[in-house]
């Protein structure tokens, strides 16, 4: 296991509202990193689809921890703004999130993220995150 998907997993394990939701993290590098959420009954809105909020949460976590890979040891990231566009619904077992970052400035980072039903690329949802670096 490389040091990104040892500092994305220990940052998973201290959030317990990742933990309420069953986050895992499927991989992790440099700028990208890609976690994800099984389907349960509890996290389902009133159709039987993934909730939105789920999908919403699911995506800013993937980014966070993407921003998180290209800051100094010692920092962390708050988010600060985001935008999602929920474009399909989450039907299959898993939601996958996979976080790109755009651009890391001293004051911002900016990154996109796509999700996507487990064995699909067709996007299921499209955020653009900004954060904001402090330290920890």
């Amino acid at each position: 296991m490389n040091e990104w998907m040892n500092r994305v997993e220990a940052g998973i394990r201290k959030q317990s509202f990742a933990q309420l939701l069953g986050f895992q993290v499927e991989d992790a590098e440099e700028g990208r990193v890609v976690i994800s959420c099984r389907k349960r009954p509890d996290l389902l809105q009133q159709t039987g689809l993934l909730h939105g909020g789920v999908t919403g949460a699911l995506c800013e976590a993937a980014a966070g921890y993407a921003a998180l890979t290209v800051l100094p040891e010692g920092q962390s990231v708050i988010g600060v703004e985001y935008k999602i566009n929920l474009l399909r619904a989450i039907t299959e077992e898993k939601a996958v999130a996979v976080a790109k970052v755009l651009k890391q400035g001293r004051q911002l980072v900016v990154v996109e993220v796509e999700a996507f039903n487990e064995g699909s690329d067709k996007i299921a949802a499209k955020m653009i995150f900004t954060g904001v670096p402090t330290q920890e």
